[in-house]
């Protein structure tokens, strides 16, 4: 059941001119993109670690409410430069949804240590502007099925995953009133990470693409 309204992630894409094929649809979902990709019919992720709990030298905190949970699945690997990839992709998805969980004003912390100064303020723009509608994030966000590749530059990764929105919601940020919608195929998501190592030694997204409606996601 995805949020109804238009999401952070829509706006960077749009004013990135990133944004896949779109097509025609009613109401609040206008805005989103199909795939023609078969659908897997694999089970849905499991549920690890909150990431407000997650450990290790320099690792981010975040500032999460507890109506929010956040599940990763397969995002490990024995490789030393894909695992640290990895780590930061879903540092990367989970400061997205710190910044859509709060009105906010300005750019939030783990925003401009995880994207590129560009697109963290991009980024930051989208998130003010989406707090102006009343609303904030809530409810469960899943990723699965990451893959890692080399994208040719020296130094960069493209880390690719699919969401699931399936019960991710928007929230009346006074009220509370949450406004549930009805699962469908719009709720799966398919996201590219284009991603460089900083001076600090912190994977950052530089580039990204996204496509909702990606029948390649969908799980049971």
């Amino acid at each position: 059941m995805t949020r109804t309204s238009l999401p952070i992630a829509v706006a960077l894409a749009v004013s990135a001119g990133l944004l896949l094929t779109a097509c025609g649809g009613s109401g609040s979902n206008s805005d989103k993109s199909t795939s023609s990709a078969p659908a897997p019919t694999s089970a849905a992720p499991t549920t690890t670690a909150p990431p407000t709990q997650a450990a290790g030298p320099g690792a981010p905190k975040f500032d999460l409410p507890p109506d929010i949970t956040i599940a990763f699945n397969g995002f490990g690997s024995t490789d030393p430069k894909a695992k640290d990839a990895l780590r930061d992709a879903k540092y990367a998805a989970t400061a997205i949804l710190e910044a859509e969980s709060q009105i906010r004003t300005a750019e939030t912390p783990n925003v401009k240590r995880y994207f590129d100064g560009l697109q963290g303020a991009k980024l930051a723009d989208s998130v003010i502007n989406y707090g102006k509608s009343g609303n904030v994030a809530t409810g469960t966000y899943r990723y699965y099925q990451p893959t890692v590749k080399a994208n040719g530059g020296a130094g960069t990764l493209t880390v690719s995953y699919c969401e699931d929105q399936r019960k991710a919601y928007d929230k009346n940020a006074k009220t509370g009133k949450v406004h549930v919608t009805t699962p469908s195929l719009q709720d799966f998501r398919a996201w590219t990470f284009a991603m460089h190592k900083d001076s600090a030694g912190d994977w950052q997204v530089y580039e990204y693409k996204w496509l909702q409606g990606a029948k390649q996601c969908q799980v049971a």
